[in-house]
């Protein structure tokens, strides 16, 4: 990993932020490409608020917002991972626009698949107490890698029509396993049940026992699905890209095309799930890849619009704005460092660190949130807060120091 220190700068002209590198000096840059979005940063740091919020709680009373749906069916929590992977794709269309088709610029894709899949095999096997025979091998970070290098290797490899092409493809080889091919065992052909679907026999196939059973919401048939929400997100950074070739100044008119877009995504998806195919998260079924295209449209249009188009007329108001996303810029500005911090905090309060014969984790949480809140769904959001404020407040003693780890 590659800790960054950079001297990140408000801009008031335009609210996004500037970071110029103290370290290594490069060669004059246009100003729009020397801008860093902070709607972007906003989008991440929402994201990882909402998985904070979600894998935080403290016991199984779950309020509707923060609980995912155990099959078929959709809440806002189904589309908190969705969108940052959505958002990981709008990252690469901006990162790769003049990158060339070498070998500096794949061993930067190859190291960073690479880091993003073991640092999660890591806390996985961490939280089997290092035991091999049955530690899970895929996960969010997993997920988040193969998306990126799919979306890198079509990006730099193909031609613009020739990559829709492919994700036409992978979507096909998708729906034809998910839902043509012949599950031994009594499933049969389209049955996409927790117990039978294509993707889970495929998941015992390859993983064994090294998986969650029976069905893992992060298996390999269906991240082809991930990745075509991941691809989404590099359409729409491709928007913001061409845009700015012909424009010098952003206004209304990228926005418009955003929604245009997420909204041509928005109506066969429903479409789709009301009379074919179900949302369905845990498998990433067609319809819900499609959905979540849309949403994560819709989420950075409003983001980009509020923070950085938007030309408030006083600046009371702009700074009130910016001043209110700041807790999220903090934390989108190291995203992956804080969710794998949280995942490394939760492993050792739950797995490994125990008071009085109980593991910290549920001892904390009766003990200082259930014993005087007593409504357990009230017990188990409050304690997820506390959880968001203390990681925020790491976030932010990084930001403040110029601490940001790119890997």
């Amino acid at each position: 990993m590659n800790i960054q220190e950079s001297t990140p700068l408000l801009n008031r002209n335009n609210d996004t932020i500037v970071v110029i590198n103290k370290i290594k000096e490069s060669k004059p840059e246009s100003p729009q490409t020397k801008k860093r979005i902070l709607c972007l940063d906003t989008a991440r740091g929402l994201t990882i608020f909402g998985m904070i919020l979600v894998d935080n709680q403290g016991g199984d009373y779950v309020i509707w917002p923060l609980k995912e749906t155990s099959w078929n069916g959709l809440s806002t929590a189904d589309l908190i991972f969705p969108s940052f992977i959505f958002i990981s794709g709008f990252s690469v269309a901006l990162a790769l626009k003049n990158s060339k088709n070498d070998i500096k610029t794949w061993s930067n894709i190859i190291r960073r698949t690479f880091l993003l899949f073991f640092i999660q095999c890591f806390l996985n096997l961490m939280a089997h107490k290092f035991v091999f025979d049955s530690f899970r091998i895929m996960g969010v970070l997993q997920r988040i890698a193969l998306c990126y290098f799919l979306s890198c290797f079509s990006f730099l490899c193909f031609s613009k029509w020739v990559q829709r092409l492919f994700l036409a493809a992978c979507s096909i080889v998708y729906l034809a396993l998910m839902y043509g091919y012949p599950v031994p065992g009594g499933c049969g052909r389209g049955n996409t049940t927790p117990t039978c679907n294509a993707g889970a026999y495929f998941d015992h196939s390859v993983f064994h026992n090294n998986m969650i059973q029976p069905n893992d919401p992060e298996g390999l048939l269906s991240t082809l699905m991930a990745f075509v929400t991941c691809w989404g997100g590099v359409e729409f950074g491709r928007i913001f890209t061409n845009y700015f070739k012909k424009h010098s100044y952003a206004n209304t008119d990228i926005v418009f095309r955003w929604i245009l877009v997420s909204t041509l995504f928005l109506i066969p998806s429903i479409a789709i799930a009301c009379t074919v195919i179900p949302f369905n998260k845990l498998i990433w079924s067609f319809s819900f890849a499609l959905f979540t295209v849309s949403m994560g449209g819709y989420f950075i249009s409003i983001l980009y619009l509020l923070i950085d188009i938007i030309p408030w007329k006083s600046n009371r108001t702009r700074n009130l704005i910016n001043k209110s996303v700041q807790p999220f810029v903090w934390i989108g500005m190291n995203p992956i460092t804080i969710y794998s911090l949280m995942i490394f905090i939760e492993i050792l309060l739950m797995f490994y660190i125990k008071v009085h014969n109980e593991y910290f984790w549920t001892r904390s949480y009766e003990v200082l949130y259930l014993s005087w809140l007593k409504n357990p769904y009230l017990a188990s959001t409050v304690f997820s807060l506390v959880w968001f404020v203390f990681y925020d407040a790491i976030a932010y003693l990084m930001y403040r120091n110029k601490i940001f780890i790119k890997l």
